[in-house]
C-alpha cells in the first residue's frame, strides 16, 4: 500500500513537471507587435514556422518581410529553427565563454571585444546588428542533411556557393559523394 502511494505521488509530481515545462515553452515575440507569440497563430516562412500574437500579424509580414527581418530571425533563434555558426560581427569561431542570452536567444561571439561591443548597444541596436542579416553569424540550416541531427559549425563544406553544415566529421564525405541525394534537405534560401 505504501509503495503504491509512493508511485502515485511520483506520478503526480512528474505530470506536474511536464505541465509546467509545456506552460513555459516560448514561441518568442510576435515579429509585428512585439507581444508574446502563440502556438496556434502561425504561418510557414522560408520552410520555418513563424508565430504571432493575433490573426492580423501574418499579413503584415507577408506584405513586407524585409521590414520585420531582424524580429523574424530573432524569433527563429529563440525557437531554435536557425543555428549560430559564427560571430555575428566577424564571422569567426564562437568562443563559448562569450555566449549571452538576448531576449531568449543564445548569442555567442568570437572574442570579448565583440561581446563588449554587443553589450554596450541598446536593445534595438543588438537586435539589428545580430539578427537583421544572418550571413556572418547564423544559418537557416538547423539540421544535418545527411543524418537529420542538429548541425555543428565546425563540420562544413561549400556547395553551390553556400556553406553546408553537418552534425559530425563523417557526414561531409557522404554529402560530397552524392550531393543530389541530400541537397533537397537544405533550406531553399537564406
Amino acid at each position: 500500500m505504501r509503495s503504491m502511494m509512493l508511485v502515485m505521488g511520483l506520478a503526480v509530481v512528474v505530470s506536474g513537471l511536464a505541465f509546467a515545462a509545456e506552460e513555459t515553452k516560448s514561441y518568442g515575440l510576435c515579429p509585428v507587435s512585439g507581444g508574446p507569440a502563440k502556438e496556434d497563430v502561425s504561418t510557414d516562412f522560408k520552410g520555418k514556422k513563424l508565430y504571432f500574437c493575433c490573426d492580423g500579424c501574418p499579413d503584415a509580414v507577408k506584405s513586407d518581410p524585409a521590414k520585420f527581418a531582424a524580429k523574424i530571425n530573432h524569433q527563429l533563434a529563440v525557437t531554435k529553427q536557425i543555428a549560430q555558426v559564427g560571430c555575428p560581427f566577424s564571422g569567426g569561431t564562437v568562443n563559448d565563454k562569450t555566449v549571452v542570452d538576448f531576449a531568449g536567444a543564445k548569442v555567442g561571439f568570437c572574442c570579448e571585444k565583440c561581446q563588449a561591443k554587443f553589450e554596450k548597444s541598446s536593445d534595438s541596436e543588438k537586435l539589428e546588428t545580430v539578427f537583421a542579416k544572418l550571413a556572418k553569424g547564423f544559418t537557416m540550416q538547423d539540421k544535418c542533411p545527411v543524418s537529420g541531427k542538429p548541425i555543428s559549425a565546425s563540420h562544413k563544406t561549400e556547395h553551390d556557393g553556400k556553406m553546408v553544415y553537418f552534425c559530425c566529421g563523417g557526414c561531409p564525405d557522404a554529402f560530397k559523394a552524392d550531393p543530389a541525394k541530400f541537397a533537397a534537405k537544405l533550406p531553399k534560401s537564406e
